[in-house]
């Protein structure tokens, strides 16, 4: 008999191994920030737009942070509700404060400083049978008036309820500047420490996993930093899987990161607790860099897009997205690319000539002999290119052999130095319409805004021009893509 019972147990534990090693997490800060600290920012089409993101549908848990806006926060909530039929409530919702099994630092979460929530939530496709809010009894600089803390819910996984343990956070950020009694690094320590306190107090069986994920504001390649996080929350070293990108805040080509952070940094994680682990396994974590279905303004396409601050977006957020999973067995992640540079040359269709740089002017060759200038096509803020760039969006054209040089003149078409120089009011509209993503042989026509109106890209004595109103008057080329390159945020630590 006790062999018996003892074979079942082994059998049993072979299954949960088996299902737990298909469990996939992912962390994802959302940036939904109030909109009095973002008074012009288009929150409510970006939501739309994230609603529409696949891959946000693919983990069985998904923790969001910074889902401070009510509205545009919502509208993605609701969507997602489709998929994830569990849900906490946000960290430090007031209508919400009841709807908790526990909620340590009560009195914290009630100060009258703290008028914004702790905008984390955590969503899961198997039922969440605990929660627990917990308001950080450390915080400083702006999140003095957040209802900073964590997230804890227990989950039961898979067809065999397995119990897991999910943290779910948002440490002090880092905004240099009010944070005078410690400093922001000593702040997020602390923070580690009533996060490591609390799983503690809870004297979890260690044949149940413990997760740790969310938005740290510890790079990953500040060696000191990092280490001091991997002793405090005693978890396991993030593995990075072969294809991620090697961060998360991605100042080289992300335009909706701050421009008071410069550097590329690791930031998001999802961390596994080192006694609460499946034997012989390896927890990875991949960084993907997703965009968003259509272009979009950042102030709203009826807010002055002819405004320097307005730019076209291909952007969801600030931050990217991280998975963690165990293996492969189940899922097959695709090989992940950073956004692309393309390099294109044009030609006119009616007399096949090249369009050429010289002395800054854009002009059309006089011989199809002659040798076309190389150009970089972008549809989104910053000189990467959506993977798929399509027919009525709004382009930069950058100089592809000087890249720090940009199409600038609406008028009379002229390179200049620096991206505060650039024209961001050149559309695309593609002629031929055979292909969703224009391409080699894709024939167009380019539109410009000028004090007044619109108008079609024309030629006057070869150089090109917005000297047109009429759009059967408007010089129609033909792509030619030179080259794709990958590309991805350079860490210089």
């Amino acid at each position: 008999m006790k062999q018996f019972l003892l074979l079942t147990l082994l059998i049993l534990c072979n299954a949960n191994n088996d299902e737990l090693s298909q469990i996939t997490l992912m962390t994802y800060n959302i940036m939904f920030v109030p909109r009095l600290l973002v008074l012009e920012r288009d929150q409510i089409t970006r939501a739309h737009l994230l609603t529409k993101a696949k891959f946000l549908r693919t983990s069985d848990i998904l923790c969001l942070q910074e889902v401070f806006e009510p509205k545009p926060s919502q509208i993605l909530l609701n969507s997602l509700a489709n998929t994830y039929a569990y849900s906490t409530p946000i960290l430090g919702n007031q209508e919400d404060q009841d709807s908790w099994d526990e909620t340590w630092n009560r009195q914290i979460g009630r100060s009258s400083l703290k008028f914004l929530s702790g905008g984390v939530t955590i969503l899961s496709k198997w039922p969440i049978i605990y929660t627990a809010q917990y308001f950080y009894r450390h915080s400083c600089s702006g999140h003095t008036f957040v209802r900073s803390g964590f997230i804890y819910a227990q989950i039961l996984y898979g067809k065999n309820q397995i119990p897991i343990h999910i943290i779910g956070t948002h440490l002090q950020p880092s905004d240099h500047h009010g944070c005078y009694v410690s400093s922001e690094d000593e702040t997020r320590e602390k923070q580690m420490y009533e996060i490591i306190g609390f799983i503690d107090a809870r004297n979890i069986s260690k044949n149940e996993l413990i997760f740790f994920l969310g938005d740290f504001n510890i790079d990953k390649y500040n060696i000191e930093q990092y280490e001091a996080m991997i002793d405090i929350l005693r978890v396991h070293e993030q593995y990075l899987y072969s294809t991620s990108i090697p961060c998360t805040w991605d100042s080289s080509f992300n335009a909706m990161t701050n421009a008071k952070h410069q550097e590329n940094q690791l930031l998001d994680y999802i961390f596994i607790h080192k006694d609460h682990t499946l034997n012989n396994s390896l927890w990875f974590n991949l960084i993907i860099d997703p965009m968003a279905s259509e272009q979009w303004h950042l102030l709203g396409k009826n807010r002055m897009f002819y405004n320097t601050r307005n730019i076209p977006l291909m952007e969801l957020s600030d931050h990217y997205p991280v998975w963690g999973f165990f293996n492969l067995s189940k899922y097959q992640w695709p090989e992940q690319s950073s956004g692309i540079l393309t390099y294109v040359n044009f030609v006119t269709v009616d007399t096949n000539l090249p369009v050429m740089i010289i002395d800054r002017n854009i002009q059309i060759g006089n011989s199809t002999n002659d040798t076309g200038s190389i150009f970089i096509l972008t549809n989104n803020g910053t000189p990467r290119r959506h993977r798929c760039l399509k027919s009525e969006q709004y382009i930069i054209l950058i100089n592809g052999n000087q890249s720090e040089f940009y199409l600038s003149d609406a008028k009379y078409f002229r390179m200049k130095y620096g991206m505060e120089q650039v024209n961001r009011y050149l559309k695309i509209i593609q002629i031929d319409n055979t292909t969703k993503c224009i391409q080699t042989n894709s024939t167009f026509i380019l539109q410009t805004r000028l004090s007044t109106g619109f108008y079609y890209v024309n030629h006057s004595s070869s150089h090109l021009c917005s000297c047109t109103k009429d759009r059967n008057q408007a010089q129609v080329f033909r792509l030619i893509e030179v080259e794709r390159k990958n590309i991805s945020c350079i860490i210089t630590h």
